[in-house]
């Protein structure tokens, strides 16, 4: 975070129990892949791995470079972009991974401004057909900031079903686990 303060916010990489959470109750099928927007060092990645039935059933989008070239050495049968979660939609369309089943976000959005918001919302509406999910986790402390709300108000039109799925007290800051179900 010290080293580049406008795209890290994490003081920490997510934990092993929040990584587990964010997995938790996700099937992908063969047919199907994982989107994950912001994967970091990849402690989230890591989880995510353990529930792909191939690697071809994923696509990592992480703007920070020293990240990407990280994920790809430790996950070398992943594929990870260097490139804003702006062009998910596009960057997935031309990889030809398989349709999307999760969208899986360590982005902080408590942080950003109203427009990448609103692309990030765009690129999902594009991303995700029915039964679709979008899951993220948001540090508790964030989670009434007014960028927060915003997402959530932003998000409503789009994605109907939301839920706090639970509650991470065993990582630094202790976080929440958000799904939406298109």
């Amino acid at each position: 975070m010290l080293k580049s303060p406008t795209s890290v916010c994490a003081v920490a990489p997510s934990s092993r129990t929040l990584a587990r959470a964010m997995a938790k109750g996700l099937t992908i099928g063969d047919d199907e892949s994982v989107v994950e927007l912001g994967p970091g060092t990849g402690a989230i990645t890591d989880q995510i791995r353990h529930i792909l039935p191939h690697d071809g059933g994923y696509l990592g989008i992480e703007i920070e470079p020293r990240f990407v070239d990280l994920l790809r050495k430790r996950y070398p049968g992943l594929r990870f972009e260097q490139n804003t979660v702006a062009k998910a939609f596009q960057l997935h369309a031309n990889t030809g991974t398989p349709p999307v089943r999760a969208v899986i976000s360590g982005l902080p959005i408590s942080t950003m401004p109203v427009q990448v918001i609103d692309e990030i919302i765009a690129n999902l509406d594009r991303l995700m057909k029915p039964g679709t999910v979008f899951r993220m986790f948001q540090y508790i402390h964030a989670y009434y900031l007014p960028a927060s709300i915003q997402f959530r108000r932003r998000m409503a039109p789009f994605f109907s079903c939301y839920r706090v799925e639970s509650v991470v007290l065993k990582n630094l800051p202790p976080a929440l686990v958000i799904t939406w179900t298109r």
